[in-house]
């Protein structure tokens, strides 16, 4: 049972160097004083390589490690340096496996297996292989990934300028922070402390489409500033309205094809909705753009942020033909966005 577990452990151990065994080539020699053991694991050995990935060679010379085994029978040694051949009821047999570094004949890895007959060894041949096999280093496949590396061209995230378009969709939540409404939610006729009828208002949500367009300014490696345009269709979906806006970000390169850029932002409206009395001059807030390659000068991103209006945005009361008090209802204003674009970039930073 211990050696079945240990087996299981060291397979699992021994996938990953499995993955690029493709590049090994391994020559397998043995010997045994019985012809029937000799073939077995000469066989069994060379099925269990090549079903492992290695390229099992069948001459020395093109190896680039020999797998070498020796079978012989088990002796029991004694305190008084006599040796036997084990009882009956123990293992009679010992295979000693050696893995050699063929350039220079270096010993890699050397150890024994002891069992008792052929039938048993039908299930640790692939054990056997594989916890020498383990240790053949990866020299090779990482000559390769550090030259793929290298010849990487990384210069779509390095640039100096990039000119951005996005389409957006904005979800504005216009909350309710009114005094002047009846228990803070209802709209009146007569006086706030003498109504004569009162409808409640509710918070009010809206989801529009709208465009972004930018130039973006990576000024250092990890930080790059951007003024932007941004275009809304306001409340009718016939109205459209503008605003300014800038972003400061915090570009992440640590994945390959990949950039996350942290941001914080503001804008500044340009032009608002007819149904504002006072739109807050300044909304504040912070996101992140994840870009993914696009070329060799430029980006796909996808955006999130969420954003909080610095003071209270003023809305004409919709139903004042009804319910006159108060003319204006004050809202706390917040907009969450989401928007795909593109990015091209222009000057290389390296």
């Amino acid at each position: 049972m211990k050696k079945g577990c240990f087996f299981v452990f060291l397979f699992f151990l021994g996938l990953p160097f499995i993955t690029y065994a493709q590049n090994r080539s391994i020559f397998i020699e043995g010997s045994s004083a019985i012809a029937a053991h000799q073939t077995f694991f000469m066989d069994n050995f060379r099925m269990e390589g090549t079903s492992s990935g290695y390229n099992i060679v069948n001459a020395r010379g093109e190896a680039g490690y020999i797998f070498r085994f020796a079978v012989s029978p088990n002796f029991i040694t004694y305190d008084d340096g006599t040796r036997v051949p084990a009882p009956p009821d123990e293992p009679q047999f010992v295979i000693s496996i050696t893995l050699l570094n063929n350039e220079d004949s270096s010993e890699v890895v050397s150890f024994g297996f002891l069992y008792r007959d052929l039938d048993e060894m039908n299930e640790y041949t692939q054990f056997l292989f594989l916890r020498a096999a383990v240790n053949i280093p990866n020299e090779e496949v990482a000559d390769v990934v550090i030259v793929s590396r290298e010849e990487e061209d990384d210069s779509w995230r390095n640039k100096w300028l990039y000119l951005r378009a996005a389409l957006n969709y904005r979800i504005t939540i216009l909350t309710l922070n009114d005094n002047n409404l009846i228990d803070g939610t209802g709209v009146y006729t007569g006086t706030y402390t003498n109504p004569t009828a009162i409808s409640p208002m509710d918070n009010r949500t809206n989801a529009l489409p709208g465009m972004t367009f930018g130039v973006e300014v990576q000024f250092l490696n990890w930080m790059s500033v951007e003024p932007n345009l941004q275009l809304t269709f306001g409340e009718t979906n016939q109205f459209l309205t503008a605003a300014a806006g800038i972003e400061l970000k915090f570009p992440i390169k640590r994945i390959n094809n990949v950039v996350l850029a942290p941001n914080t932002a503001f804008t500044f409206p340009l032009s608002v909705s007819p149904i504002f009395d006072k739109f807050p001059p300044i909304t504040w807030g912070f996101g992140i753009q994840v870009g993914v390659r696009g070329g060799n000068s430029g980006a796909l991103f996808f955006d999130f942020s969420c954003m909080f209006s610095l003071s209270n945005a003023a809305i004409y009361n919709p139903i004042a033909d009804l319910y006159p008090n108060p003319a204006i209802i004050h809202y706390q204003r917040s907009v969450i966005g989401f928007g795909i674009g593109y990015k091209y970039g222009f000057i290389n930073r390296k």
